[in-house]
């Protein structure tokens, strides 16, 4: 008998539980946390929230709700994460998915056996033993945004210097900074944001980037600026797009050197957009202090690359997630140099019936793409379309790193950029393609179901 075993119920786990409970395919849904949400419960038990007190998303609620069902309107236009942690939860009851959904229960193992399938091994916190079960499919839906990654090699000197040393998962609240020198390290959105909160507080805060990113306001000529990234603008070629948003840019927050930074090197298009309106306003005062990258730590002070050094107490490293699957034997599959060989961000070429779940990250919400992307993992396990083979989906992902390679920062950050656009038609495409790989099968085989039609709403 089939049965699809789904990992995680954070927002890419109930995307996948809610198609598959809606095409009445039988699952199961384990999740290592006491409630579902993900990162978007604040203090997780299971140890994979990195979400912090006063945070809000940096994405408008339009682009945060699933097609399926809206963020309600009573919203703000950028939502608090106990708002967006409600949705999930109004989302799981909505469509009945508790049912399906066994909580505190950690996925420890996933084997693949000889014949097809997996053994998938499970432990419930409290319970004497583990339990194995055997299953036809297998959807990854344990996120990306847990496991913290930490400079490598370590900065010269991080061992013998004396303050305090976390990663940004471990921020929740300014107040263990006030009244301290602060060096907050990485400029992506939580080291933008975390630094523009703790330069409230803090003697003195510093914001230290190898590679200075663009800075995004959150609203763009009176609208979301994440909506840019779906408007018709967003059609432009990329030749056209970098410059055009270059200008909008410009328009809209002046130029780096207003803050104190210098000109980013990349396009503004060639990275992850950090978004963040308090950052500017307290560079702009002079409350967070923009620095190069570190070349060594002191017992109390840091030196940059520029020359200059600062006394410091407290660091946080803001520098990222490393993809793990704990579950799975690397030999199986990993990711280390945060890049994924999958087919269209979901499928390994040769390892049938697992899946992964939200790997594909839009400079945008993901929350858009992972329906439509459940909808496909469905439609394979149904038998409604078919996959390319083996060798064809892996020189397909050949072509779409080259692709990528030509587009976005050579940096584990941006081994699973996409264009949330591009990545939407390829998906229409391989919905049309493996249909007719299905009716061609099924036209080989006189007595087997034809699949159903395909839709286009992607």
């Amino acid at each position: 008998m089939r049965r699809t075993c789904v990992i995680g119920a954070g927002p890419s786990g109930l995307a996948a539980s809610r198609v598959l409970a809606s095409r009445g395919i039988p699952f199961d849904c384990f999740e290592a946390g006491s409630g579902i949400g993900g990162l978007w419960r604040y203090d997780n038990d299971n140890g994979m929230s990195g979400v912090y007190a006063s945070l809000h998303a940096n994405i408008s609620k339009e682009s945060m709700s699933f097609s399926s069902l809206p963020m309600p309107d009573s919203y703000p236009v950028f939502p608090h994460h106990t708002q967006v942690l409600a949705y999930l939860e109004s989302y799981a009851e909505t469509f009945g998915l508790h049912g399906h959904i066994a909580l505190r229960a950690e996925v420890t193992s996933v084997r693949p056996v000889e014949g097809g399938g997996w053994e998938v091994t499970r432990r419930s916190r409290g319970a004497a033993e583990a339990v194995t079960d055997r299953y036809t499919e297998v959807v990854v839906a344990n996120g990306h945004h847990w496991d913290p990654r930490l400079p490598d090699p370590a900065v010269p000197g991080a061992g013998v210097f004396e303050g305090s040393a976390v990663h940004a998962h471990a921020y929740r609240s300014p107040g263990p900074y006030a009244g301290q020198r602060v060096l907050v390290v990485g400029m992506g959105n939580s080291g933008c944001e975390i630094a523009a909160e703790i330069s409230r507080s803090a003697a003195r805060t510093f914001l230290s980037a190898r590679t200075v990113a663009h800075v995004f306001p959150k609203m763009l000529l009176g609208r979301p600026a994440d909506h840019w990234a779906v408007s018709r603008a967003a059609a432009l070629p990329r030749f056209l797009k970098n410059p055009a948003m270059a200008l909008l840019l410009r328009l809209a927050r002046g130029t780096p050197a207003l803050y104190g930074l210098p000109e980013p090197v990349r396009r503004p298009l060639a990275a992850h957009p950090s978004t963040s309106d308090e950052l500017l306003v307290q560079l702009a005062r002079g409350a967070v202090t923009a620095k190069p990258g570190i070349r060594s730590f002191g017992r109390d002070s840091a030196s940059f690359t520029d020359g200059s050094r600062e006394a410091v107490d407290a660091v946080v490293y803001a520098t990222g997630y490393s993809l793990s699957f704990p579950f799975l034997d690397p030999a199986v599959f990993a990711a280390p140099d945060g890049r994924t060989e999958l087919y269209l961000r979901t499928v390994p070429p040769r390892l049938p019936g697992l899946f992964f779940m939200g790997l594909a990250q839009p400079a945008g919400a993901a929350f858009p793409l992972l329906e439509p992307q459940a909808e496909w993992i469905a439609d394979l396990i149904e038998g409604e379309v078919l996959l390319p083979t083996p060798a064809e989906m892996t020189r397909s992902i050949a072509r779409a790193r080259e692709r990528h390679d030509k587009v976005y920062a050579p940096t584990y950050r941006h081994g699973i950029e996409i264009d949330i656009r591009a990545y939407r038609r390829a998906l229409r495409r391989e919905l049309r393609a493996g249909r007719r790989r299905a009716l061609r099968a099924a036209a080989r085989r006189p007595d087997a179901p034809r699949p159903a039609a395909v839709s286009d709403a992607v």
